[in-house]
């Protein structure tokens, strides 16, 4: 059982890192205007982008529309959907929603930014 002269630190160290943990947000990564290499039809693209996705760990891809793809990524208690709309020439990733990532309107957590940033890479390689 903790002492009187040790609840002190504790209580210190529980708060620094609650605040640590809070400092893990940033601004919503908006990927825009992605160029894809080389040239291909929208069925191309598509399949282009289904690769990156499959490259990347946790990706699972449905139709929206005609160049509309909807991405979903789930960890642990976390899950962050978006929107990757393209044409034959350009491709964006939006945010659409997600859970357990303090998504506030305008911040969220590094991880998904991170993520994103991951598979807009992907697709930039072309797929690979």
């Amino acid at each position: 059982m903790l002492q009187r002269r040790e609840i002190l630190p504790v209580i210190i160290a529980a708060g620094v890192s609650l605040g640590l943990g809070a400092c893990r947000q940033d601004t919503v990564y908006q990927s825009t205007g992605g160029q894809f290499p080389g040239t291909g039809t929208m069925e191309q693209r598509e399949a282009l982008i289904r690769r990156a996705a499959s490259a990347e760990a946790g990706w699972s891809i449905q139709p929206v529309r005609q160049g509309v793809l909807r991405a979903t990524n789930s960890w642990n208690t976390h899950q962050m959907t978006v929107d990757i709309t393209f044409d034959i020439r350009s491709f964006t990733i939006s945010y659409v929603d997600s859970v357990d990532l303090d998504y506030d309107g305008t911040r969220i957590h590094t991880a998904y930014n991170g993520k994103v940033r991951a598979l807009e890479t992907a697709i930039l390689r072309g797929g690979a």
